[in-house]
Order: structure tokens, then sequence, then C-alpha cells
């Protein structure tokens, strides 16, 4: 489920509040409390408009991939590193274990498609 910025800017209010918005239906309260943290989180990382809605995909390089599994891989938390370069945790993971299974070439081979 997408939030608009605006949603997302009351819901940080709210937190530093000590309250909570009311939680959508379909999701589960504690996993939208979670979301709620790492807005906040976010919002604490230079950018104003880091919490903003990106309108397209990004498109990542061998090269830009390479660097984040890097920094995971040089203890960095896998999570930290997500919010920072604003992508989603599981997309890191995956290029994680590729590098992981299949070495520098997995990882720098683009998808077909």
């Amino acid at each position: 489920m997408r939030y608009s910025y605006e949603f997302k800017r009351k819901a940080i209010e709210l937190f530093y509040q000590g309250e909570w918005p009311k939680t959508p239906n379909g999701v589960r309260t504690d996993t939208f409390h979670n979301l709620i943290r790492d807005w906040v989180k976010l919002e604490g990382l230079p950018g104003s408009d880091i919490n903003k809605c990106r309108r397209t995909n990004k498109y990542w390089s061998p090269e830009e991939n390479y660097e984040l599994v890097c920094q995971v891989l040089s203890g960095q938390g896998l999570k930290a590193v997500a919010i920072v370069a604003g992508i989603n945790c599981g997309q890191l993971y995956q290029w994680v274990y590729k590098y992981k299974t299949l070495g520098c070439n997995g990882l720098m081979n683009k998808p077909k498609g």
C-alpha cells in the first residue's frame, strides 16, 4: 500500500506526540507502527523529500548494486543501507544473496526482459 506524503507527515507528527494514526484496513497494527518508525528514521536523514513517493522506478546499475552489497558485507545493517538508498529491504537482500551465491558475475548480469 502506498501512502501519500501528507499522510506520512501527519503520522510522524502524531508519533512525536505519543499517538498513532488509525491503522488502515487490511494492515496489521504492529506492521503499520513499524512502518511509521521507519518514516521517522528517514526524516532524520539528509534531504527533506526522503519520504516522498517516487513516481517512477529507479534503475540501479550493476556498479550501484555492488556498492550497496559491499556496504552490507562490510558490516552495515541491511535495513539501514536499504533505507538510506531508498530501496526495499527485500530487494537489497536478494542482491546480497545473489552476490554470496553467484559471486560478482551473478550480480553484474542484467536481468532479461
